[in-house]
């Protein structure tokens, strides 16, 4: 049913492709470098819990859930870091919260699975929590799941899903659909339309240009950044000069792509 909507399951392999580049590696270089200095260490613990994740395409919640791990992980390190720099057992806590994670998403079965996904991934990394520094984090009641949303990416607000302003770190990230432009259904095409109507040519258009398109938007004079899993082909012929001069006049530069690879399906 997914791959009739042009949805593909992403490996974590490939999520780390994205994410790395995206966000992952500059948090790991900023550690780095405020490591021996127990100030700059809680600032940036602190700066953790400001930053926003969104995957207006989010399926059942691969990108958020490995992302909100390695967001952990990373936490870990710091109070593991704190505690080598201070030589005081500090009673660490927890900065990142389901609350910094958005999503859209139109199925409505993986839109609930998402959420309930993100619950099981809190509860796992609050045991690895625990393991690491014997500090249980009280779970029950459960509390809101991130912001998933169950919604059709094409034709809501983003803003209205995600709102942030032109100063709030925001990484946009997720595997859209990919449908050629002569593989869309009727509503697709619709959709197109409602994303792209002002584009001459847009029905041309794979339908994730809907997602390109919609993302520049989204953070145009913003310091925001966004980062999509993609086919090849919205980089090549016609598409190029129907949806790339589009992007590009909302003052937005291309920071990172990868070279086409093999999808393991």
């Amino acid at each position: 049913a997914r791959r009739n909507l042009g949805a593909h399951y992403t490996s974590e392999e490939n999520i780390q492709k994205l994410i790395k580049p995206l966000f992952l590696d500059a948090l790991w270089a900023e550690f780095g470098k405020v490591k021996g200095n127990r100030n700059r260490l809680f600032e940036f613990h602190q700066k953790l819990r400001r930053l926003t994740f969104f995957d207006p395409a989010c399926g059942s919640g691969n990108f958020l859930i490995i992302a909100y791990k390695e967001l952990r992980n990373l936490e870990i390190r710091i109070w593991k870091q704190i505690r080598e720099v201070t030589g005081q057992a500090i009673i660490p806590f927890v900065n990142i919260q389901l609350h910094q994670f958005y999503g859209i998403e139109l199925d409505d079965f993986c839109h609930e699975t998402a959420i309930l996904s993100l619950w099981l991934a809190e509860h796992q990394m609050n045991n690895l929590f625990r393991k690491e520094f014997d500090v249980k984090i009280q779970a029950l009641p459960l509390r809101p799941s991130g912001n998933i949303v169950c919604a059709n990416a094409c034709r809501i607000d983003w803003e209205d899903v995600c709102p942030h302003t032109k100063d709030e770190e925001v990484f946009i990230m997720g595997n859209p659909p990919y449908l050629g432009a002569r593989l869309q259904s009727e509503e697709q095409k619709e959709d197109m339309s409602n994303a792209m109507g002002s584009v001459k040519g847009f029905n041309n258009l794979d339908y994730i240009a809907c997602w390109f398109y919609k993302g520049a938007e989204y953070i145009k004079d913003t310091v925001a950044r966004y980062a999509f899993v993609s086919t090849n082909s919205i980089c090549q012929g016609l598409q190029v000069a129907l949806l790339w001069k589009r992007i590009l006049v909302n003052n937005v530069e291309i920071s990172f792509a990868h070279t086409s690879f093999k999808w393991n399906k």
